[in-house]
């Protein structure tokens, strides 16, 4: 009996760890820092720019999903979803993707907000998303939000989180009266 018990436990734990999922990296920290690196260098903004730590504040539920037609390989909304939301784990406070690490900011170049209010430009970055043909493509948009204006910045990264191509296109508001 306790042979089959061992043999039991040893199947059953064997079967866990097969079908464990890879951990997925903090795609939004590798995007902003990228932002924060490459892409301010190409696209300097002279204001500070308001960021959020949490998740809860960054990941703006008002923004839309731009498709990122500029990009080498483009991307359109039917060809993404979603990070499966359990595997990512963002949820959770103890979670390594539950706040973004400001250790290495420019504290000249922007201003750490602990809520969504704060003055222009805001800078908020979507949830991941994946490619559906290529589940190696992962998607993150950073949006650099002024009063009617917004500059999408589209950031393709591997399954390791390494940027591949970027591109960026914008977004405005026009108001008549």
């Amino acid at each position: 009996m306790k042979n089959i018990l061992k043999i039991l436990t040893l199947w059953i734990f064997g079967i866990g760890v097969g079908f464990a999922q890879s951990e997925l990296p903090f795609f939004e920290q590798n995007a902003f820092d990228f932002y924060r690196l490459e892409i301010l260098k190409a696209n300097p903004v002279e204001k500070r720019i308001s960021v959020y730590r949490y998740f809860s504040d960054f990941q703006d539920s008002n923004r839309y999903s731009a498709e990122g037609e500029c990009l080498k390989n483009p991307v359109f909304k039917n060809q993404i979803n979603e990070v499966d939301k359990t595997a990512y784990g963002q949820n959770n406070i103890d979670s390594d993707k539950f706040e973004l690490n400001f250790s290495e900011i420019d504290r000249k170049q922007f201003k750490i907000r602990k809520n969504g209010r704060g003055s222009f430009p805001k800078l908020f970055i979507s949830y991941p998303m994946v490619s559906i043909n290529n589940s190696k493509r992962f998607f993150v948009n950073i949006y650099e939000n002024y009063e009617r204006r917004t500059n999408n910045y589209h950031i393709e990264l591997d399954e390791n989180g390494r940027v591949i191509d970027w591109c960026n296109s914008y977004h405005e508001t026009i108001i008549i009266h």
